[in-house]
C-alpha cells in the first residue's frame, strides 16, 4: 500500500478474540509466546521483582544498562554474551535513566524520593556522585546533546524542572542545580528535545495535551490539544521534519457494545505522523499535513502502544504493551509486522545502526534482543529470579493486559491510565443505558469509595470488575481468581496526592477558611470524611441525556488531580464548579469564599 491511511472509527483491524478465561491464563503464562525459541541466560541469584522501564547503551553498545522501577536498581547486561553481569541498587523507585553525552555520567530519577541522581560509571561499577531534589514525582528526563542541561517532568506536581548539569566533572562531588521550575496545566510524562535542543515537547501523561517549551530560555510557549490520550511514545524522523507520537483515541460518540468494540469504532491505537513545524507553532493547525498509522490490521487490534523508535533507514519500531508485542515497519506500510516479546514491554532502544532493538519487558523482568531486519527475537535475557507474585501483583498484570478486551483493542489501563483517568467521556452500560456518555473515573482510591458506577448500582468492587470486563470491554469471562486479583490490585492503589501537597504551594489561611466554607455549605452531606464520598445517590440538579438525575458522588480525595468535572465534563476547573455552575451552593457565597473553598479542596 503506497500511503498510510488515517485512522477512521470504522476500520476493521485484527481479530484475535480469546475464547475463554483459560485461554487468557495460558497467554499470561507464556513470557515469549510464539517467538523463535530464544536462548535464556542464567539469572543472577537474588529473587526480586525488578520491573525494567528504561535502557542505555554504552561502551560501543557492548553494555546495556537497565533501570528497574520496582527494585530501584540498575542491571548491566553484556550484549555480546547476552547475560547480566552486575546489578547495583541506586534508588527507591527508578523511573528513568539516561547517559550524559561525552562523559562517564548517567542521570537516574528516583520517583519515590523526588530526586535526580548522578551516577558515575567505571566499567561495570556504578557510584552515586550527586543528588538534587526536583519537583514531586519525577518520571522522565531529557538531557541536551552538549550535556549541560536536563529537563525533568514530574507527574503529580505538574512541573518541569530545569537542571544545570555543568557542575559535573568540575569538582569532586559537585551537584547539579535546579535553575527553574515551570508549572504545567496537566500531569506530564513523556518529553522530547527537538530542533537542536531549542524546543522541548512535553506530553500529558493521562490525557490529550502537549506543552511546547522554549528550551533555551526555559519558558512555556504554548499548550496544545491533540485528539489522543495515553501518550507513551514520541520521536522524530531522521531528517527532523516529522514528529511521531504513539497513543490511543477514545470515541465518546461510540458505545461499548460488541459491534463498536469489534470494529474499532470505540477505541483505536495509533501512530500519528505530524509535521514538526505545525506542532511547534501555536498559530498553525497541529494536524495539517499529518496522517495516522493504525496499529493493527484486519485480524487483531494492538492495545496500549507505548514507546516508539525509528532507525536511520526509516524503519520504525513500536512497543505494543497491552499485547506483549513489538511492531516493525515503515511509514508507507499499511500494517506493521508484529512479533511476540515478553510480558508488557514498555520501552525500546535501537542500536546505532538500527539493526537491533532492545525491548524492556516490564512484567517479564527481562530484555528481548530483536533482529530488526529478520524481525525475530534472537535472545531473551532474564534480569533475575522472581519471587512468588502477590495477588495484587497478578491483578496488576491483568489490569494492563489488552487481551481482556474483545480482539485486544484496549486494557483497563487504556481508559484508567496508570490507575487514574484519561479524562474522557465513555458511553457504557454501567449506568444501565447507552446514549449517556460519562466521565471516566479514577481508580486511585477506589477501594474506599464504594458503591461504584455513576449510579451507585455496583455494591461490590468485584461485581463492578465483572461488569466492566464483560459489558464495557466485551472480553472473555474472568475466573474468580482473576477477579480477586484485579480487585486486590485496585484496592492497593492510593488516591492521587493533592496538588497542594505535591507542589508544596498552599495558602494555609485560605485553605483553613475554605474548610469552614465546606462545613457551612454542608458539602459533607454527600462527601463525607474520611473518604469524602457516601453510599447514597443524590439529585444535585444535574441531568444526563436520558433524563437520569440521581448520581453517586465521586470521592474528593485527589480531586485537584482530576478534571474536567461532573459526569459530562461540563466544568473545566474546580473554580468553575462553583463560580459558573453554582454546584450545591446555599445562599450567595462571595468570590473570596469560593476561592477559599477551592484552596481547601486542593489539600484533599
Amino acid at each position: 500500500m503506497g500511503r498510510v491511511f488515517d485512522c477512521c472509527r470504522g476500520r476493521v483491524i485484527w481479530l484475535m478474540m480469546l475464547a475463554s478465561a483459560a485461554a487468557l491464563g495460558a497467554l499470561l503464562a507464556r513470557p515469549n509466546d510464539g517467538a523463535t525459541a530464544p536462548k535464556k541466560t542464567a539469572p543472577i541469584a537474588q529473587p526480586r521483582l525488578r520491573r525494567p522501564v528504561a535502557m542505555v547503551l554504552v561502551e560501543k553498545e557492548h553494555l546495556l544498562l537497565v533501570a528497574n522501577r520496582r527494585a530501584g536498581s540498575v542491571s548491566l547486561i553484556d550484549t555480546r554474551a547476552a547475560r547480566v553481569v552486575a546489578e547495583h541498587d541506586v534508588a527507591e523507585k527508578l523511573s528513568d535513566l539516561v547517559a550524559v553525552p561525552g562523559g562517564p555520567y548517567l542521570i537516574a530519577l528516583d520517583e519515590a524520593a523526588h530526586r535526580l541522581i548522578v551516577l558515575r560509571r567505571d566499567g561495570r561499577s556504578l557510584k552515586t556522585v550527586g543528588r538534587v531534589t526536583v519537583a514531586h514525582t519525577p518520571v522522565e528526563v531529557q538531557v541536551t546533546a552538549d550535556g549541560s542541561k536536563a529537563f525533568v517532568t514530574s507527574l503529580w506536581s505538574r512541573r518541569l524542572s530545569v537542571v544545570d548539569l555543568s557542575p559535573l566533572g568540575k569538582a569532586a562531588g559537585a551537584n547539579p542545580k535546579v535553575t527553574k521550575v515551570i508549572p504545567l496545566s496537566f500531569a506530564p510524562r513523556k518529553a522530547l528535545l527537538v530542533r537542536d535542543d531549542t524546543r522541548l515537547i512535553v506530553a500529558d501523561s493521562f490525557g490529550s495535551r502537549l506543552a511546547i517549551i522554549d528550551a533555551v530560555n526555559n519558558k512555556l510557549i504554548a499548550t496544545r490539544t491533540l485528539p489522543a490520550h495515553n501518550i507513551r511514545g514520541m520521536t522524530t524522523t531522521p531528517d527532523g521534519k516529522t514528529f511521531l507520537i504513539a497513543h490511543q483515541t477514545l470515541n465518546n460518540l461510540s458505545t461499548t457494545n460488541r459491534n463498536d468494540v469489534h470494529w474499532g469504532v470505540l477505541m483505536t491505537n495509533d501512530l500519528r505522523w505530524l509535521v514538526l513545524d505545525n506542532v511547534l507553532s501555536p498559530d498553525r493547525d497541529l494536524l495539517d499535513g499529518g496522517h495516522g498509522h493504525p496499529l493493527g490490521d484486519s485480524t487483531s487490534a494492538t492495545g496500549d502502544p507505548a514507546e516508539v523508535a525509528i532507525a536511520p533507514d526509516g524503519q520504525v519500531v513500536v512497543v505494543l504493551a497491552g499485547m506483549s508485542q513489538l511492531a516493525i515497519g515503515r511509514e508507507g506500510d499499511f500494517s506493521l509486522q508484529r512479533i511476540n516479546v515478553g510480558q508488557r514491554p514498555t520501552a525500546v532502544l535501537l542500536s546505532g545502526d538500527g539493526r537491533r532493538a532492545f525491548v524492556a519487558n516490564t512484567f517479564g523482568d527481562s530484555i528481548s534482543i530483536v533482529d530488526v531486519g529478520e524481525r525475530k527475537v534472537i535472545e531473551t535475557v532474564s534480569l533475575g529470579k522472581q519471587p512468588k507474585l502477590s495477588l495484587a501483583d497478578r491483578g496488576e498484570m491483568l489490569f494492563y493486559d489488552a487481551r481482556l478486551s474483545l480482539d485486544g483493542w484496549f486494557s483497563c489501563n487504556s481508559c484508567h491510565v496508570d490507575g487514574h483517568t484519561n479524562g474522557e467521556l465513555n458511553d457504557n452500560m454501567s449506568d444501565g443505558s447507552f446514549g449517556t456518555s460519562k466521565r471516566v473515573l479514577t481508580m486511585r482510591g477506589v477501594g474506599r469509595s464504594g458503591p461504584w458506577a455513576w449510579n451507585g448500582k455496583a455494591t461490590s468492587l468485584e461485581g463492578q470488575i465483572r461488569n466492566s470486563t464483560r459489558k464495557t470491554m466485551q472480553g472473555p469471562k474472568l475466573s474468580g481468581d482473576q477477579v480477586k486479583a484485579l480487585a486486590a490490585y485496585l484496592r492497593s492503589l492510593p488516591p492521587p496526592p493533592s496538588l497542594a501537597s505535591a507542589t508544596g504551594q498552599l495558602d494555609s489561611a485560605s485553605a483553613t477558611r475554605g474548610k469552614a466554607v465546606f462545613a457551612r455549605q454542608q458539602c459533607a452531606d454527600c462527601h463525607q470524611p474520611p473518604s469524602y464520598t457516601s453510599a447514597d445517590v443524590y439529585d444535585v440538579g444535574l441531568r444526563d441525556k436520558q433524563g437520569n438525575t440521581d448520581f453517586n458522588p465521586p470521592s474528593l480525595l485527589g480531586v485537584s488531580q482530576g478534571g474536567p468535572y461532573f459526569h459530562d465534563n461540563r466544568s473545566g476547573t474546580l473554580k468553575e464548579v462553583f463560580s459558573k455552575h453554582r454546584h450545591q451552593l446555599h445562599g450567595k457565597p462571595s468570590g473570596q469564599e469560593i476561592a477559599d473553598l477551592v484552596e481547601y479542596l486542593k489539600t484533599l
